[in-house]
């Protein structure tokens, strides 16, 4: 057997090999996770945003050549929860929210990037994005790949649930400290 021999029988036995499995998340201790770190987010303003219903979404891992035959689910999915705040936040006081929880994120240890209008940690299967919009608007979104997919084929099922527009109260609210 020659050299391109050899390559081909390398690079069919590298596709064939199966990779090993990494576990998946269980959707119940997702939910905890990123409710928690929700939680922490809200809890860390005084006075308080009055955040609106959060929005869950799934974004399953598909394999293969979607739109053919060989688009499968792998059984894991990214879970992606985001909400928005009531309460407006005047553009006086814009960046005091992205300090407050820039300091928390990193007092729990995360590497924080932080951009003009925005906070955001980015890790090995975990994200954490809060940002203040021109509107006044605050939102915070956490991410968690590697969730076990609970949806059928046709994604129906799952953790998928909240508002279809989440952040529609977000910046409804004034509020004598926020806001002016």
């Amino acid at each position: 057997m020659g050299v391109p021999g050899v390559l081909l029988a390398l690079l069919a036995g590298w596709y064939a090999w199966p990779e090993p499995e990494k576990p998946t998340v269980p959707v119940d201790q997702a939910q905890h996770r990123v409710e928690a770190e929700l939680a922490d987010v809200a809890g860390v303003f005084h006075p308080g945003l009055q955040w609106a219903e959060p929005k869950y979404e799934s974004d399953p891992d598909l394999t293969g050549f979607c739109g053919t035959s060989g688009c499968r689910k792998t059984g894991r999915t990214e879970m992606i929860v985001r909400q928005a705040a009531r309460v407006r936040i005047a553009p006086t006081h814009d960046q005091e929210p992205l300090d407050t929880v820039q300091a928390l994120w990193r007092g729990k240890g995360y590497a924080v990037e932080r951009n003009k209008g925005s906070v955001e940690v980015r890790a090995q299967g975990f994200g954490l994005w809060f940002a203040v919009g021109v509107n006044g608007c605050a939102e915070v979104r956490a991410t968690l790949t590697d969730v076990t997919d609970t949806t059928d084929s046709n994604g129906n099922g799952g953790f998928v649930r909240g508002p279809l527009n989440y952040a529609a109260d977000c910046a409804t609210v004034d509020e004598p400290y926020w806001s002016h």
